[in-house]
């Protein structure tokens, strides 16, 4: 391998398992620290969800570690520069470092990649113009799970980080286990209702709109919202159609076209 792609072969399996790109150019130490030090980044990113800090806090926690795995980008550049033909290994070598990487992406918990895959957005395609004017029938859209939940590993429920917003488009489940398509109402503790289009929410009337291309019409009978639901309306051209009590653990996610 020539330096530049001696160069390129580490970045990319630093990458894949951070320390790995200096274990390939033989800095085994300092490739092994950087392993730990990102191994205990992943833990306290985990733990964080569990720690009632501020954003500042919790944004230094992980900006720290992201800080220094840039820096061991910087650092094997260096290192390949300084080793030369002593630090070189053959194509076959990087193909076993790479399967070591893959592998630790796809299985291990505590990686990235397996962590963005179990909590990776549904995509699905509109079936109809029910979110007209905003989405059209055959748009492909995303339900992004991160939005409001995390899923992680060790436990048998998701994580809520924050609950939908009112206004929000969101994808559930009704109670008969089919997907719908919504725009939420109402928030936990409300009793809400909605007299010819205007929104009533504990006895006051809201006077934002939804959103500017699409003004919500129609009514809905009043309803208490528990403490762990959202109430949230399906839709016919801007008309509330029906109003369902969705669970926490019902919402998909919040609605985004993907393309």
């Amino acid at each position: 391998m020539t330096d530049k792609t001696v160069r390129f072969a580490s970045m990319l399996l630093n990458l894949t398992l951070p320390g790995l790109g200096h274990i390939f150019c033989r800095e085994y130490l300092f490739g092994v620290f950087i392993f730990l030090i990102m191994l205990i980044a992943a833990i306290l990113f985990f733990v964080s969800f569990f720690l009632s800090l501020s954003f500042w806090p919790k944004a230094a926690l992980l900006a720290l570690p992201a800080l220094f795995y840039v820096f061991t980008f910087v650092d094997l550049n260096r290192v390949v520069r300084l080793k030369g033909d002593g630090g070189r290994r053959g194509l076959r070598a990087f193909s076993i470092f790479l399967a070591v990487g893959v592998a630790f992406q796809l299985l291990v918990p505590l990686a990235p990649g397996n962590f963005l895959f179990r909590n990776r957005p549904e995509v699905f395609v509109l079936e109809d113009n029910s979110l007209s004017p905003l989405y059209s029938e055959g748009n492909v859209m995303k339900a992004s799970r991160l939005a409001y939940a995390v899923n992680i590993f060790f436990l048998n429920k998701p994580v809520y980080h924050t609950i939908p917003s009112r206004y929000e488009l969101v994808r559930f489940l009704n109670g008969t286990g089919r997907m719908k398509n919504g725009v939420v109402i109402g928030l936990p503790n409300e009793q809400v209702q909605m007299v010819d289009g205007v929104l009533i929410v504990n006895g006051l009337p809201i006077v934002e709109e939804a959103y500017s291309q699409l003004v919500l019409t129609g009514d809905c009978p009043l309803t208490s919202v528990d403490g762990y639901s959202i109430l949230v309306a399906t839709l016919h051209l801007g008309r509330v159609d029906v109003a369902y009590m969705v669970a926490f653990q019902d919402v998909v996610g919040r609605i985004d076209r993907l393309f």
